[in-house]
């Protein structure tokens, strides 16, 4: 039993190399699960059998670096909470944004999760991306303690669209060629970050 068990677990892990390699070399769209097949020396079957399909492939292989920083973000590590609002709210989502800079096929599915086909790797990482807008929210609340109980995730996802909006932007090259010197990817979601913690304080003051 332990032989399988660690033949299924090498040829897993061997399966990931190669799926990690074809897609950094030609594009996880250009990838196909023969070609995967194929270069791990494994049957087709083998692929399915571990990881369902290619999305839930590609999820296993960003669960390995986005689960640590969930972890973090949980913890509150790298965070002050004597920085403003807006710095925290940076803190927690620049190592999100740093991986997907790195590696768009994985913001590729970020960005594509209400397509996202249900699986053993797909729902692990749309429960982690909920959980980030949970703690989106929880920075809110306790910056912002007379929020009402709605309102600090009604405001974290709006920061939500504002990471969004910065991926995508960082995604399509003719948005960034429209644009001379266009801005880093972490200075615009600095930026954005500020406009709208900014405004969430301006509408709280104005009510109080």
């Amino acid at each position: 039993m332990k032989l399988r068990q660690t033949r299924s677990r090498q040829t897993r892990e061997q399966i990931l190399a190669v799926a990690r390699e074809l897609f950094a070399r030609q594009g996880f769209d250009q990838t196909s699960i023969d070609q995967i097949a194929s270069a791990a020396k494994v049957a087709k079957s083998s692929v399915f059998a571990h990881f369902g399909d290619k999305t839930n492939l590609l999820a296993a292989l960003g669960l390995t670096e986005i689960e640590p920083m969930a972890e973090a973000g949980r913890k509150g590590t790298g965070i002050d909470p004597d920085a403003p609002l807006e710095a925290q709210i940076f803190a927690l989502l620049k190592p999100w944004l740093d991986y997907f800079c790195r590696e768009p096929a994985f913001a590729g599915l970020y960005l594509s999760q209400a397509a996202i086909v249900s699986g053993p790797y797909t729902e692990t990482f749309m429960r982690l991306c909920f959980e980030l807008e949970d703690q989106i929210a929880d920075l809110f609340v306790r910056a912002m303690p007379s929020l009402t109980a709605e309102q600090p995730r009604i405001f974290a996802r709006g920061v939500q669209a504002l990471f969004h909006e910065v991926i995508v932007f960082e995604m399509s090259e003719g948005l960034k060629h429209s644009r001379p010197n266009p801005a880093p990817p972490q200075a615009l979601l600095s930026t954005m970050l500020a406009v709208w913690v900014s405004g969430v304080r301006a509408q709280q003051t104005s009510k109080a």
